[in-house]
This record gives structure tokens, sequence and C-alpha cells, in this order.
């Protein structure tokens, strides 16, 4: 919560999922303060080994009421493979 779709990158190469971006500070208005302020702001960048390759051209997100999804399709490569079984 506190950034802006524009503010924030996604990439994905290979097995790594890379999302960065920034949180800028709340604008206050004249003659408000605050006692205490719970959410931090400034550059952020989160990478995640992933335990499967990607298709990053089918990679998809979604910003939703302050909630990030990303959706990551398995690429055909790295799928399982059913092997049938030969009898002789």
């Amino acid at each position: 919560p506190g950034s802006a779709p524009a503010d924030i990158d996604i990439s994905v190469v290979q097995q790594t999922l890379t999302v960065s971006g920034s949180r800028k500070p709340e604008e206050l208005k004249e003659g408000e303060s605050f006692h205490r302020r719970e959410r931090w702001t400034g550059q952020f960048e989160r990478s995640l080994k992933l335990p499967f390759e990607v298709a990053s051209d089918g990679v998809e997100a979604e910003f939703k009421s302050g909630v990030l999804s990303i959706r990551l399709p398995r690429a055909e490569e790295s799928k399982p493979k059913k092997i049938a079984v030969k009898t002789a």
C-alpha cells in the first residue's frame, strides 16, 4: 500500500522475479501533523528465486486496492512431461 502502479517495476530473468519501486511520503495539509508514522517511504526491491523457468511473454501483473498480483506461467520446456512406459 502507498505505491502507485506507475512507481512499480517488475522483471523476470530466467528463474528470478524482481519487484522494485518507490513509495512517496503522504502530503500533510496545512496545520496537520502526525504523532507516529507506520509506513516507511523510499525505494524498495525484492528478488525471488523461482522453482522453475517462466514464459516471460505471458507474465501478467494486476494492481487492485493496493495489492499487486503477479501471474507467472511456467515455460513449456520446464513443465513435467509424462513418459509412457512401453511393454515388450
